[in-house]
C-alpha cells in the first residue's frame, strides 16, 4: 500500500510532527501567555537541576505559588530526559568546577570518599543552578514571544479567511 504525500499510517508520525503538535498544544493552553511562559520556565528550571526524576513534583507547587500555568510547568520539565542528560549534567558539572575552582578528580576508588563526593555534588549543584536559571529565562522569553505572536496572528484573522 502506497502512502500519499501528507498521509501517515496510524501511530507512525515522524518526529518533527510530534514536536510541532507539542508546540501547538502548548500554544493553545487556555491561559495568558505570561502564565504559560512562567510555567514553562519553572518546569525548565526544575528539569535542568539534578532532581533525578522529581522535577514534576517540584514544579507543581512552585507553579502554584508563582501563579503559573501548571500544565506548562509539567511540559517544561521534559527538557530533561534521557537524551539531554548526557549534555546537561556534564556541562553543569564543568561550570561548577570552574566557578568553585575545583581541580578535576582522577577516576579511581578514591572518588568514592565522602570528601570527594561532596566536591562532585557541590560542583554539579552550582553549575546546574546557573544553567537552570539561564535556560529558564531563555525559555520564558521564547515561549512568551511565540505564544503572543501566535495568538495575535490568529486573533486578527477574520472568521471568513
Amino acid at each position: 500500500m502506497k502512502i500519499k504525500e501528507g498521509e501517515m499510517e496510524a501511530g507512525k508520525r515522524p518526529h518533527k510532527s510530534r514536536i510541532k503538535r507539542f508546540a501547538k498544544d502548548l500554544i493553545r493552553i487556555a491561559d495568558s501567555p505570561e502564565r504559560i511562559a512562567r510555567g514553562v520556565a519553572i518546569g525548565v528550571f526544575w528539569g535542568v537541576l539534578p532532581t533525578f526524576g522529581l522535577a514534576i513534583l517540584f514544579s507543581l507547587p512552585t507553579a502554584f505559588l508563582l501563579r503559573a500555568n501548571r500544565l506548562s510547568a509539567i511540559l517544561g520539565t521534559f527538557v530533561s530526559n534521557p537524551l539531554t542528560w548526557p549534555f546537561i549534567y556534564p556541562f553543569g558539572f564543568r561550570i561548577g568546577q570552574q566557578i568553585l575552582k575545583v581541580s578535576p578528580l582522577d577516576f579511581s576508588w578514591g572518588l568514592l570518599k565522602l570528601e570527594n563526593l561532596l566536591k562532585l555534588s557541590k560542583s554539579l549543584l552550582v553549575g546546574s543552578s546557573l544553567l537552570a536559571i539561564g535556560f529558564s529565562l531563555l525559555s520564558y522569553l521564547a515561549v512568551l514571544k511565540v505564544v503572543g505572536h501566535y495568538r495575535r496572528r490568529h486573533s486578527s484573522r477574520s472568521p471568513g479567511s
